[in-house]
């Protein structure tokens, strides 16, 4: 008699019992509508065997659920197995599926070892294509697998072990794929006194390549962890993942089971290397949303916490770091901060950097408080040092919400030397101080926008900036906007600042419409007139050589034997208007003789004018005159 058995190959045994049976009893099938195991629920189980023929055995399952998977169709057969009533060994066993997926799909060869006398259990896959497990794992399904994979679940005396090696696999689905992976999973599980599974996990991933879109990662990963799983609920305690050049973080997790979700997870980090997060996590993600290429070395930290769904708290911290773009426009060195986010309360940051630049202007050591509420921060009244001046920001508050990131900006620059400033930019150096006043800038969907007039003080005086903006500011393809509107600004502190002759008087400048992309004009309109007042309006023979060459206009045979930057040819007007579209600039002046413009109207003895004959010049072209007329290597022929 065939004793029922408490392990869970009951039913197995069971059919192992009736090969005892005797050979007139050729063929034996059971049938049973349903087994429910507290590991299993089976539907539609057929055993049968052939008692003449003694090792061979076959199960046909309709429908196997275990936990959240479910498989329909399966069949089992067994051969060349041992069972002599208290051990059983099947070491040639195959496991297929006879759905639609499965059917012309190779069998997959297993092994099961089984003691009753103290419960051990083995169940063995080995050198399993990986493709041959996608009909009865449904996850794989759709994943186009490859590789070999091995595959080892044991049980003795409630513990469990499973084990898991990947062998050269890859697999590929949307924007997810990976090739050449290999790694190595080992569970380990013990029976609680309350009927809970306390687990221990080890994961180790040296080698392959994964790739979801826009990220990829190498191997060079391992990670440990341990909990327990229970009818409701998977506690995750601790967890541990190392990964190679980066550096490690810790986490834990509660889920629940019932209702499929998050109950509580957090995570603190150790130290970072910024360099590598950069580029292999934060940068390609940046880049999906038109952010420019960053750099970035030192370390961070960073920790969170969370409960059902919601974020309740953060800390982002930066020791010995430094930040820059690739355009130039922000480079931060020694930057410390210390960034704590809480969901239901206002809190204060800190932040210091030692040195830095705003494009090629250097920034000395600052440091300023940042105060946090919700979605947004806000920073007041920073004084940063700048050559000898400051940059100020007056306010400056980022936030993010429905519509995406926001924002807001008012402060400037006051106070610093032009000579300083022009030799800092790499410019000829200039004269007077230079002082800008932003009252507001706002960036709202991609586009920064100029809330009023930035009024800069150069040149003995005064620049007016007007409807200044940057579409798609972040990204390379950005545009600036903007009109300019220059008054009563001293001709002899510009001219003695580039390789041009000398000019004595006074100039105003306006510029409507410039649009440009990468610094390049598309198109705009321009004018320069000497200003109206009572003061010396003087040109030396170079000055009038250059504004020739540029105007392709002409001077009297013997002023050009004159000293170069000698002063007494008087001008009543000097004026100059441009208009640039489609890559041409059509030129006008003040004033029209024949078909020639008048550029600029002399006065006294001798009395020079200067005629421009080509009212349309390529761009292109005339910058380069401009830029070797300003570096004084000039080839025009002058009379």
């Amino acid at each position: 008699m065939c004793s029922p058995l408490k392990a869970p190959l009951r039913i197995a045994l069971l059919m192992l019992c009736l090969l005892a049976l005797p050979a007139r009893a050729a063929e034996v099938s059971l049938s049973f509508d349903a087994v429910h195991h507290e590991f299993f629920d089976a539907e539609g189980m057929v055993l049968s065997f052939d008692a003449a023929r003694e090792g061979e055995a076959d199960i046909r399952l309709r429908r196997l659920r275990i936990g959240q998977a479910e498989y329909r169709e399966l069949r089992l057969h067994c051969s060349d197995f041992f069972f002599d009533g208290h051990r059983l060994d099947c070491p040639l066993g195959t496991l297929s599926s006879d759905d639609e997926r499965g059917r012309g799909r190779p069998p997959l060869p297993f092994s099961l070892a089984y003691r009753a006398r103290d419960g051990f259990f083995e169940f063995v896959l080995h050198d399993v294509d990986a493709v041959d497990l996608s009909p009865l794992v449904k996850r794989l399904r759709g994943w186009k697998p490859e590789g070999k994979a091995d595959f080892r679940l044991s049980a003795l005396d409630g513990k469990a072990k499973l084990e898991l090696a990947l062998r050269d696999v890859g697999f590929a689905r949307g924007d997810v794929s990976a090739k050449g992976i290999a790694a190595t999973l080992e569970v380990d599980a013990q029976r609680g006194k309350r009927g809970d599974w306390n687990w221990q996990a080890r994961l180790d991933w040296p080698h392959g390549e994964l790739l979801r879109a826009p990220w990829r990662r190498e191997g060079g990963m391992r990670a440990v962890a341990n909990g327990t799983v229970g009818p409701k609920e998977i506690d995750v305690a601790m967890a541990r993942l190392e990964v190679a050049r980066f550096g490690a973080v810790n986490a834990s997790l509660r889920w629940d089971r019932v209702n499929d979700e998050t109950t509580a997870w957090g995570f603190v980090t150790e130290r970072l290397d910024l360099a590598t997060a950069m580029r292999e996590w934060l940068q390609p993600w940046l880049e999906q949303y038109g952010f420019p290429a960053w750099r970035t070395e030192g370390y961070a930290m960073f920790s969170a916490e969370g409960r059902r769904g919601r974020l309740l708290r953060f800390y982002a911290g930066l020791q010995d770091a430094a930040v820059s773009d690739f355009t130039g426009h922000i480079d931060l060195r020694g930057v410390s901060a210390r960034i704590p986010w809480e969901a239901d309360a206002p809190t204060q940051a800190e932040m210091g950097v030692t040195s830095g630049a705003l494009g090629d202007l250097p920034l000395g050591k600052f440091s300023f408080p940042i105060a946090i509420a919700g979605s947004e921060a806000r920073v007041r009244d920073l004084e940063a040092p700048m050559l000898d001046g400051k940059f100020t920001i007056d306010a400056l508050t980022l936030g993010r919400g429905p519509g995406g990131w926001h924002g807001d900006f008012s402060g400037g620059i006051e106070g610093v030397s032009m000579p300083k400033l022009s030799h800092a930019l790499g410019m000829p150096t200039m004269a007077g101080t230079f002082t800008a006043r932003i009252p507001r800038v706002a960036y709202d969907k991609g586009t920064l926008a100029l809330d009023g007039v930035l009024a800069m003080t150069v040149f003995d005086g005064a620049i007016a900036v007007n409807q200044l903006r940057v579409i798609d500011a972040f990204s390379k393809e950005r545009r600036f906007v903007v009109d300019v509107t220059a008054r009563n600004l001293d001709l002899g502190m510009l001219t003695q600042t580039f390789s041009f002759g000398t000019i004595a008087g006074r100039f105003d400048a306006d510029l409507r419409d410039l649009e440009m992309t990468g610094w390049k004009p598309l198109h705009f309109e321009a004018r320069l007139a000497s200003a109206d007042g009572d003061y010396l309006r003087e040109v030396s023979v170079g000055a009038l050589r250059d504004i020739a060459s540029m105007g392709e206009g002409g001077l009297p045979s013997g002023a050009k034997h004159l000293p170069e930057r000698s002063i007494g040819f008087g001008y009543d007007r000097i004026g100059i208007a441009a208009r640039l579209a489609d890559g041409v600039c059509t030129i006008d002046g003040i004033g029209r003789d024949g078909d020639g413009i008048v550029l600029m109207e002399g006065r006294g003895f001798p009395s020079v004018r200067i005629i421009g004959y080509n009212p349309r010049l390529d761009w292109d072209a005339l910058v380069a005159r401009i830029r070797e007329v300003l570096a004084g290597k000039s080839a025009m022929l002058v009379q």
